[in-house]
């Protein structure tokens, strides 16, 4: 029977007794769990245990990626606008990035847990099931097991290397490494895990765990620019295919996004100006700070309040975000009434005629981008397509099939046909792939990419990242990050490790 892996209490204390990857010293942390005698760490090789490891490694990767990857993971990119008070925080959304402040610590360190626990269950595994006989097991039994920690494990590795500028990988944490790695290592370490995890997958007959290894493949390939392989893998994801990230509304399974969209202290909305990701840069020319934005609102795929409201720091203004095709309650429905320009908008019910009423967005037909249950889209057969499709025109290969695709997503979006080719053609499958994708944790790697392989095309003076004047002039000028640093923790706990002398300088990518 397929086991659920879903994490429940307790699972915090399992993770924090297994993330030894980095150098860091997780002792106080060890010292808090709710219940430290659940799941003592000489306990962790008892075979009886073995779901409530594998659910603790599903757990984890989800700790990792939910808020550090797709909430701080994005926030140097043109996807969102943030209002994190936090100083660090705060600089993050002006693309500066620093080794000795912000969020580098948790984005790697919660990418290194989730990696540790993972490689090391799936090790203990492998030696239970050489021990088949006096474990009475059957031939084949754990197969499942291992495949899922492999697979999340090696999701661990990508979203690490989509984030990180730079890596260290320890082993042995006694004697932690001194090699600094890229993020091309870190996409071969994740290509390592996910190919096993697809063999063992694909051999058990196990569809769903197959889909997801090939996905998380051909995002690690495009990330190296390796577009035939890419392209290979993508390809051969199953039509319907989706895994999820779950979540309940419970202590230890909220979902933390939660926060960042709902009361008065919210911090993550969307600003108009930038270019690439909202339906509105369409040319509709409304300005930042307007309300009643209800027109332009046309594709349902990326809706947010028609009014800003200041949240977190009391200054940024921001667009309230309403849940898009990654997230469970995603409605299909838009704040732009139905009309001759958009017959496929969602009819008025509203008296003011100004479509939906602003003050039911948020708890009935439009929820906002995350309630406490909401679950998480992790890969699903669109994303594989536009991995297969980007790799395909990064080849300059079938760019009648590359327009066929675009003008279908397009049609989700209830935008017209185009007739783009070549560079153009280009641009707007990336344009689809940012509404596709909204908030799915995948924008910070796919601008990195397209500046590694395609520089100078981008919206922003050629660049990828947004440059210039922050929309929000009291923060200045863009700075030059587009990855984080290996962090603090790092540096003071790993001694083989020299912390940089300005940490106001990229490192090298």
């Amino acid at each position: 029977m397929k086991r659920k892996h879903t994490m429940w209490a307790g699972m915090c204390a399992l993770g924090a007794s297994l993330a030894l990857y980095t150098a860091c010293d997780f002792a106080d942390e060890l010292l808090q769990v709710d219940n430290p005698e659940e799941i003592m760490i000489q306990r962790l090789d008892d075979f009886a245990l073995l779901d409530v490891q594998v659910a603790g490694v599903v757990g984890m990767f989800k700790t990792a990626y939910d808020s550090p990857i797709i909430l701080f993971g994005q926030m140097h990119t043109d996807e969102i606008l943030h209002a994190v008070n936090w100083e660090g925080t705060a600089r993050q959304g002006q693309r500066i990035l620093h080794w000795d402040e912000g969020e580098s610590d948790a984005v790697f360190e919660q990418t290194s847990r989730a990696l540790r626990q993972g490689h090391n269950l799936a090790d203990q595994i492998k030696l239970w099931d050489a021990m088949g006989d006096s474990l009475e097991l059957d031939p084949g039994e754990l197969d499942e097991d291992l495949a899922t920690v492999l697979v999340y494990t090696g999701y661990s590795v990508v979203a690490m290397a989509e984030a990180m500028c730079q890596t260290v990988v320890s082993p042995d944490p006694d004697e932690p490494s001194g090699t600094v790695m890229s993020n091309a290592d870190n996409f071969d370490l994740a290509e390592g895990y996910l190919t096993e995890a697809l063999a063992l997958a694909t051999a058990a007959g196990l569809s769903d765990l197959a889909n997801l290894a090939r996905t998380g493949l051909a995002r690690a390939h495009l990330g190296q620019g390796e577009w035939s392989d890419a392209a290979m893998y993508a390809n051969a994801v199953t039509a319907g295919f989706e895994s999820w990230l779950e979540y309940l509304d419970q202590d230890n399974g909220r979902n933390p996004l939660q926060s960042g969209s709902y009361g008065g202290n919210f911090y993550l909305g969307i600003n108009p100006l930038f270019t690439g990701v909202h339906p509105s840069f369409d040319g509709t020319g409304f300005a930042f700070e307007d309300n009643d934005i209800i027109d332009p609102q046309t594709d349902p795929r990326i809706q947010h309040w028609p009014y800003d409201r200041t949240g977190h720091n009391a200054l940024t203004p921001l667009y309230k975000i309403l849940q898009g095709l990654r997230f469970g309650d995603y409605a299909d429905m838009t704040i732009a009434p139905q009309s001759a320009a958009c017959p496929n908008c969602t009819p008025d019910t509203d008296a003011d005629g100004y479509g939906w009423n602003v003050e039911d967005i948020a708890e009935t037909d439009l929820p906002l981008l995350s309630h406490y249950d909401t679950d998480i889209l992790l890969a699903d057969y669109v994303e594989a397509q536009h991995h297969y499709w980007e790799a395909q025109s990064m080849q300059n290969l079938d760019e009648a099939g590359v327009l066929a695709f675009v003008n279908a997503r397009r049609a989700v979006g209830n935008q017209a046909p185009v007739a783009f080719a070549g560079q153009a053609l280009r641009t707007e499958l990336r344009n689809q792939r940012g509404r596709d994708l909204f908030m799915g944790g995948f924008r910070a790697g796919d601008l990195r990419r397209w500046t590694n392989f395609d520089a100078g095309n981008g919206p922003f003076a050629g660049s990828y990242f947004p440059t210039g004047t922050h929309p929000v002039a009291q923060w200045g000028e863009y700075g030059a990050w587009t990855c984080f640093p290996i962090p603090r923790s790092e540096y003071e706990g790993n001694q083989n490790l020299t912390a940089p002398a300005d940490p106001s300088v990229p490192p090298g990518v």
